[in-house]
């Protein structure tokens, strides 16, 4: 059964699972997988995500913008990039191939059980989280033949200038049950990107894992278009797996220099603006009668025809006590005088609250509110609070990340404040607000992996005009270095002489580092220490 967005958007959002990898836990030794070595720090108690590099000085191209992983927007084509990516995942044709991955993931399910392995653990999906070096090239190269047709449809879907999947949302009766079963495809796109990539540095053919790269980013770009936020959080899930693979390519001894190949890429490079903009309208496009709330008086009559007109609108009822979990029953299988009778008890319950809230809250004359409908007063108080709750989230999207994450706790303290005077009224609030501030840290995420990325391209700039050594700070770098967008400033780099240590400022749960060293410093030393074996070992 397919699961509408809203089903899977709250575990996964607060969970962060969608766009983080899993912390490892406080007494496991470090964890090694595909390049990462995964441990806790003990201080802070979050996970530490160590890579080592080993680098090629490479100088800035020529021309500087040779190599670009987006087409710029002259280059771009005007054409909708959802037909092709659509094509590409086979929802228009390749049924054969469709069916030949169903049985070759069927069958690794039952290798994996007869060997008492979870999933995860066999491949194809062990593939995705390995190294180049370490795949089984033939293997997965015969994995690879099943998708076949995909390529040229990525690689037209990159050039157009915009996705649009025409889903006219404004209008959609039930924006819940809304299916995106096409954006969920996407993330499996992103992973089979990601081997082809991977497959390309262990063979060698740099330009074609640069153009798979870009690809990537152009996915993820793409699906930042799209409506819901959702949407935007798979794009970013799906430049995970672009950042990891270019942190491959960039060590390959003839992989160019990219540092204005990053640059060049927009930022944000996922604009979460117009996903962020319907959200914040979301509990009026679901219950579209909401919008006629408001402090005209009403008799009894009008507000049993609203009940009548509120209740097809209503994919979940949401009931809760203050004080513990907020949860929502779905009502897709009760009959609506079940519905209505569930209805006039939440609001018999969230009368209270909603009276002392628009009294005391919004400076509504006592003899005005006890005058209203109960229904009147608990609706009332519902979109009053959802609007100021709302406004309390939404206001920090528009400052850098670095400084709203410093206030972005004030809007959960905010509503666990009104919420304990307002009652049940605040349950609409409370179950859709929390999950938006996902977006903006998933967002200053990935912009971090775009700043770490493209310092160490400065880094190998610097490196081939310094005889393979590392600045000694950052200032020292021929092209500036990108600044974190957790903190606004530089990223923490440790000179250490024969190698350095490139790190982002740690983030909710998650922080990278990697240990850089240029391939020639550490070839020189190494014949060194061996010259000096030999005449230590050599007869007087």
């Amino acid at each position: 059964m397919k699961r509408s967005w809203f089903a899977w958007l709250l575990p996964a959002v607060f969970s962060m699972a969608a766009v983080l990898p899993s912390p490892a836990l406080g007494d496991e030794p470090p964890v090694k997988e595909g390049g990462w070595l995964e441990s806790k720090d003990d201080q802070t108690g979050i996970s530490v995500r160590t890579m080592e590099m080993t680098l090629h000085p490479q100088p800035e191209p020529r021309p500087a913008l040779k190599y670009r992983l987006l087409p710029d927007e002259f280059e771009m084509l005007d054409g909708n990039a959802a037909v092709y990516y659509l094509q590409a995942v086979g929802f228009l044709e390749q049924d054969p191939s469709r069916k030949m991955l169903f049985e070759y993931y069927q069958a690794a399910g039952e290798r994996a059980n007869e060997q008492g392995k979870a999933l995860h653990q066999a491949p194809p999906y062990t593939w995705y989280s390995t190294s180049p070096e370490e795949l089984p090239l033939a293997e997965v190269t015969d994995f690879l033949r099943m998708t076949a047709f995909q390529p040229r449809y990525l690689a037209e879907a990159a050039k157009r200038r915009r996705y649009d999947m025409d889903r006219n949302i404004r209008e959609a009766e039930d924006v819940i049950g809304y299916l995106l079963s096409d954006v969920q495809t996407m993330r499996q796109l992103a992973r089979m990107q990601s081997l082809r990539c991977k497959v390309a540095i262990a063979e060698g053919r740099i330009s074609d894992a640069l153009a798979i790269l870009g690809q990537q980013y152009a996915l993820g770009r793409h699906l930042g278009q799209d409506d819901f936020i959702v949407s935007n959080l798979v794009g970013i899930a799906c430049t995970g797996y672009a950042w990891d693979d270019a942190l491959h390519l960039i060590q390959h001894p003839d992989t160019p220099n990219l540092y204005w190949a990053f640059a060049s890429l927009p930022r944000p490079l996922i604009d979460a603006r117009y996903a962020l903009a319907l959200e914040r309208q979301f509990l009026y496009l679901q219950l579209k009668v909401l919008r006629e709330v408001d402090e005209t008086p009403r008799p009894p009559g009008y507000w049993q025809d609203f009940l009548d007109r509120l209740i097809p609108q209503m994919s979940w009822l949401f009931v809760t006590e203050i004080g513990l979990p907020w949860i929502s029953i779905p009502l897709s299988n009760e009959d609506p005088e079940t519905v209505r009778t569930m209805l006039v008890g939440f609001v018999a319950a969230a009368y209270p609250g909603a009276k002392r809230y628009l009294i005391e809250d919004h400076g509504l004359a006592r003899e005005q509110v006890e005058a209203y409908p109960s229904a009147q007063v608990v609706f009332l108080a519902i979109v009053r609070h959802y609007d100021e709750a709302r406004d309390e989230y939404f206001k920090w999207a528009h400052l850098p990340y670095h400084h709203a994450r410093l206030k972005s706790g004030d809007a959960d303290q905010f509503l666990r404040q009104k919420e304990k005077r307002l009652g049940w009224s605040a349950a609409p609030a409370r179950l859709l607000l929390p999950a938006v501030g996902a977006v903006p840290t998933a967002t200053a995420r990935l912009e971090q992996q775009l700043a770490l990325v493209q310092t160490v391209e400065a880094i190998r700039m610097y490196g081939s005009a310094h005889d393979g050594k590392f600045p000694e700070t950052l200032d020292d770098l021929p092209v500036p270095a990108a600044l974190e967008p957790f903190t606004g400033q530089p990223l923490d780099y440790q000179y250490h002489g024969d190698h350095a240590i490139l790190s982002g400022h740690p983030m909710p749960g998650l922080r990278y580092r990697l240990v850089l060293r240029f391939a020639e410093r550490l070839e020189r030393e190494s014949g060194e220490a061996a010259s000096q074996e030999q005449n230590h070992q050599r007869p007087e």
